[in-house]
């Protein structure tokens, strides 16, 4: 984890868009949320310019690091944190900025969507800034015999026969990986905008025509995102640009290698469930009719029982786990300490799950996640 966030923190580019959007968006006296902070880089960066409070909200053991950070910089005494994930926490009041890097190879597929939104339901004054304020998607026709390679893998030479079903799966699968500037066959096209301030809707349907920059094979789509963190501020990862962040893009493999001249025409189409992480997309050759549909809802590998239980009329009923759960929340009753919890379970209730280390690392994980 730590090595993910060094990162975030050590890439100059993205500290400079930040750094310049946060400059145009946060005001001396400012009340800013960072969700997702991480290390906390970007709360550090609105306590730098003026902010007169800011409260550091993620959900893994990051918020420590951000929490050391702040105090190493001399202004902790300006600061919140909170451990737990942004949806499910509450601030104590209002804030007049939300900033925030949940920012996907895709845009959106990273959680961003939902996240903002109810952050600015829940946490932003009516009028406050939110950095990002908009994402744009850009798709572009691929050709790389290297991506179409991993998209096959399974079929590939030297895996066993019986697994070369999977790579039905592998095609309706999301790829993130780094475009070379090579490997882009058609010129980029602004295929959807999501806009955080005003956009609430919760199904996205995209369209583009791609045209062939030049004559070679293609074997799917690419796509990045250019967004604005404030007016006149722009972040992408686009693989074209010159400045671009440090952060792979998309590749959403076709069904099959499909030979174009230089401008042919691609017809594009994306559907998006962003709550959901589902995306769908369509490439259309309208030179030679074929046409390919990709969903990696198709990609995933749901089990009868996962079908089952998205039912929604069946009438669910607790499993061991959730029984087990429900049984040690019952003896945190204000009294007990958690050795105490450990200790009663281990006694009363030793048929939870097989081994005595396999109930206490059950109890002990129960106690850190659902208590306070």
């Amino acid at each position: 984890m730590l090595q993910e966030h060094l990162g975030y923190v050590a890439d100059a580019v993205r500290l400079e868009h930040f750094r310049a959007a946060i400059g145009k968006s946060v005001r001396t006296g400012d009340r800013v949320a960072d969700l997702g902070c991480g290390s906390g880089i970007l709360g550090l960066l609105c306590l730098q310019a003026g902010a007169a409070h800011v409260d550091f909200v993620d959900e893994s053991e990051m918020i420590e690091v951000a929490r050391e950070s702040v105090a190493r910089a001399g202004l902790h005494n300006r600061a919140s944190f909170v451990r737990g994930r942004s949806q499910h926490v509450e601030l104590p009041q209002q804030v007049d900025a939300v900033v925030c890097d949940h920012i996907g190879h895709f845009g959106f597929d990273y959680g961003i969507v939902e996240l903002l939104r109810d952050a600015k339901r829940r946490f932003l004054k009516p009028g406050g800034a939110m950095i990002p304020a908009r994402i744009d998607l850009q798709l572009a026709a691929v050709e790389s015999e290297k991506f179409r390679q991993l998209a096959e893998g399974w079929g590939a030479t030297g895996v066993p026969g019986e697994f070369h079903w999977l790579s039905g799966q592998a095609r309706n699968t999301k790829f993130n990986v780094n475009l070379p500037r090579e490997d882009i066959l058609s010129a980029p096209v602004a295929s959807g905008t999501i806009d955080f301030l005003g956009d609430e809707r919760g199904f996205l349907s995209c369209c583009a025509e791609l045209r062939a920059t030049r004559a070679g094979t293609m074997h799917g789509l690419g796509g990045w995102f250019d967004c604005e963190l404030a007016p006149g501020v722009r972040m992408t990862n686009s693989p074209l640009a010159e400045k671009k962040i440090d952060r792979a893009q998309a590749f959403l493999p076709i069904g099959e290698a499909v030979e174009v001249k230089e401008g042919d025409a691609v017809k594009a189409t994306l559907m998006l469930r962003p709550a959901e992480s589902l995306i769908a997309w369509t490439a259309e050759f309208p030179a030679n009719g074929r046409r390919f549909t990709h969903s990696n809802w198709q990609g995933m590998l749901l089990s009868r029982e996962d079908l089952l239980r998205s039912n929604p009329a069946r009438v669910p009923l607790l499993g061991r786990a959730g029984l087990a759960r429900r049984t040690v929340l019952g003896y945190c009753d204000g009294r007990r300490t958690a050795r105490e919890i450990v200790q009663v379970i281990l006694k009363e209730h030793p048929g939870l799950f097989p081994s005595a280390e396999e109930l206490s690392g059950f109890v002990a994980r129960v106690l850190a996640r659902d208590t306070e």
